[in-house]
């Protein structure tokens, strides 16, 4: 197999290549549905789905699919992970949608833009987002289901479950309506039920290890609220790169374990970006967190106790994914630093 990125070649080409990729083939998706989807609600959908943004979550299906085989990535590979990475951005462009609507956050602005419901209106935001739902879910029923049913199977269910009432909703609610007695979530062993192969004294050290990675016991509903809505889908990305290149289960157990590490370093860093940051860099209001009252990161640790947690939670990741159960992990690896230390 000929090989698209290896993992000796600089994080930024990785994210440069891939980005640009994604954004070709979600161009084609767009394309594709033009002869069968409404005018004005098709360039909605165009419209939240193509804007600029990093594509970090589809890009993770890849750096984990890479992870799982080596190392490097592999055009059969990265054709083989496309209908998953496409279904991932799917879900977050509608989770977008929603969240900037003014019964969510009510916000103006994305990514230096107009958000959808102020370029279009409520009605039209509303569709699209729903549009994009089972879009995603059936570019992995047809697009994976065609050639291997039973992964398209596992597939859908972990990225219907990181994307629902179990994953990113339930964590918009628990936004919504706060509450300290909330339980946090082991998503990795809800996303698939169980790992039939896996010793249960295995689990239980590496869900205790999870369990017991917060940075203050009273901070642990806050966590639990955004492991759920940021760190599901996240999750999501990272087991369905894996599942789709043929991880164990013990990896994609440690896949699952990674991505909510990782999910959490993402919110945390957005709440430092929300705080220290301006709406230039950002493209987007920023300190409307505080504005509103809503419990953050920095308003309970601080801005240098929330970084250092940052690498706590890096640490931690990158344990999973070490040698003993991947030969090489670099993208992964090379990821956590890049959120860790990003400004944007």
């Amino acid at each position: 197999m000929s090989d698209f990125l290896k993992s000796s070649d600089p994080m930024e080409l990785w994210l440069t290549t891939l980005k640009n990729y994604v954004n070709e083939e979600l161009e084609k998706v767009c394309e594709n549905l033009k002869t069968e989807v409404p005018a004005r609600l098709l360039e909605s959908i165009s419209y939240s789905l193509l804007a600029p943004g990093k594509r970090i979550r589809p890009i993770l299906a890849y750096f984990s699919a890479a992870s799982v085989q080596g190392g490097n990535l592999a055009l059969e590979t990265l054709r083989k992970v496309t209908p998953a990475a496409l279904a991932v951005e799917m879900i977050h462009a509608y989770s977008l949608i929603h969240d900037d609507l003014p019964a969510m956050d009510d916000d103006d602005y994305r990514r230096g833009r107009l958000t959808n419901h102020k370029k279009f209106d409520e009605a039209t935001a509303i569709l699209a987002g729903d549009a994009l739902q089972p879009l995603a879910m059936d570019l992995l029923a047809t697009e994976i289901g065609n050639e291997t049913p039973e992964i398209a199977v596992q597939a859908v269910q972990i990225l219907s479950r990181g994307a629902g009432a179990l994953g990113m909703v339930g964590g918009q609610m628990d936004d919504i309506y706060f509450s300290p007695d909330a339980c946090r979530p082991i998503l990795p062993m809800t996303l698939l039920g169980c790992f039939p192969t896996l010793s249960g004294e295995f689990c239980q050290k590496e869900l205790e290890k999870f369990g017991n990675s917060s940075r203050l016991t009273e901070l642990r509903a806050l966590e639990s609220m955004q492991d759920r809505k940021t760190g599901a889908l996240i999750t999501s990305a990272v087991m369905l790169g894996g599942l789709i290149a043929g991880a164990s289960e013990e990896q994609l157990f440690r896949l699952g374990l990674y991505g909510q590490y990782l999910g959490l370093m993402f919110q945390i860093t957005d709440d430092l970006l929300d705080a220290t940051s301006t709406a230039e860099v950002m493209g987007k209001k920023v300190g409307k967190d505080t504005d509103k009252g809503k419990t953050t990161w920095v308003n309970h640790l601080g801005i240098e106790d929330s970084r250092q947690y940052v690498e706590r939670l890096a640490t931690l990741a990158e344990e999973e994914i070490g040698q003993d159960a991947f030969q090489d992990a670099t993208p992964l690896i090379s990821l956590l630093k890049y959120v860790a230390q990003r400004n944007h």
